[in-house]
């Protein structure tokens, strides 16, 4: 008998996801994992638990947040786009994952990470592009992701590098991963804590990215974003939830069904899978 995630995902589209999920849907959420906890797991190795069975818990656990009283966290998030649903996500996964890094990864080496302030510092007085440039190795991406992540070449931001000749670790970077987790994840948290009234709404720095307004309209919001480590943490979230989505390696079957069970799912479909678990542990 198969499960209900091996049932084709390419009959969903984002829309019917998030109309179906909130009805507990099992083949909704079985479609939900497929499309979208690759990009979660890629993104909690990089920036979070060291151990991939941690970065399956955290997923689990914003699984089950979401799923929490009737799905109402799932139901508040943005229903205009797949990327700004994804960027919401990212964020409430992200701030789950920074207890989880705070239990098994050893402290940071003195004076070894950046903090909130350092990072507005070397940030000051760059172009957009550079600043994104640097926040992206700053977390721990290589010349060749962030290459393919934005379309453009590393050099032109070589000279604005150099501000990081004092973080050794992001100099010699040979796969994608942050050198300080728990450092990283929490100026990632703080930076989502600082905004203010005068910050653009998401889907307004997700149509400067797609191209769809004037250089008159992008002009303002492209310099907020320069001085605001909310919105360039928003900024580069959404190029980074792009790129993970077309690139990360997709979920098995049994890791499938295994993030369903941490779902109250309702329905024959869940009593299904409660029976194959139990038949093939």
């Amino acid at each position: 008998m198969p499960s209900v995630t091996d049932k084709q995902p390419d009959l969903f589209t984002f829309h019917r996801i998030r109309e179906e999920c909130e009805q507990a849907s099992p083949e909704a959420w079985g479609a939900f994992l497929a499309f979208y906890a690759p990009a979660c797991l890629r993104v909690l190795e990089i920036y979070g638990p060291i151990r991939a069975e941690s970065a399956s818990q955290v997923l689990k656990r914003m699984l089950q947040d979401q799923a929490a009283n009737g799905f109402e966290h799932f139901r508040a998030t943005s229903r205009q786009s797949e990327r700004e649903f994804l960027v919401e996500i990212r964020a409430a996964m992200l701030d789950l994952a920074v207890e989880s890094v705070a239990a098994e990864s050893p402290p940071d080496a003195p004076n070894g990470a950046p903090d909130f302030d350092s990072l507005t510092a070397i940030l000051a007085d760059l172009p957009l592009l550079h600043r994104e440039m640097l926040f992206l190795r700053l977390a721990g991406y290589t010349d060749a992701t962030m290459e393919h992540m934005l379309r453009i070449a590393t050099r032109v931001a070589e000279k604005a590098f150099e501000r990081l000749k004092d973080y050794e670790a992001v100099q010699r970077l040979k796969a994608n991963r942050c050198p300080w987790p728990g450092a990283w994840l929490s100026i990632l948290h703080k930076a989502r804590a600082s905004k203010t009234d005068k910050c653009p709404a998401l889907h307004q720095i997700m149509r400067i990215h797609d191209g769809q307004v004037s250089w008159y309209d992008k002009e303002p919001v492209e310099k907020h974003v320069s001085g605001c480590i909310y919105c360039l943490e928003r900024w580069t979230a959404l190029h980074e939830v792009a790129y993970w989505r077309r690139h990360a390696p997709p979920l098995s079957t049994a890791q499938k069904n295994e993030f369903l069970l941490a779902i109250p799912i309702v329905g024959p479909g869940a009593a299904k899978r409660s029976l194959l678990q139990r038949l093939f542990p």
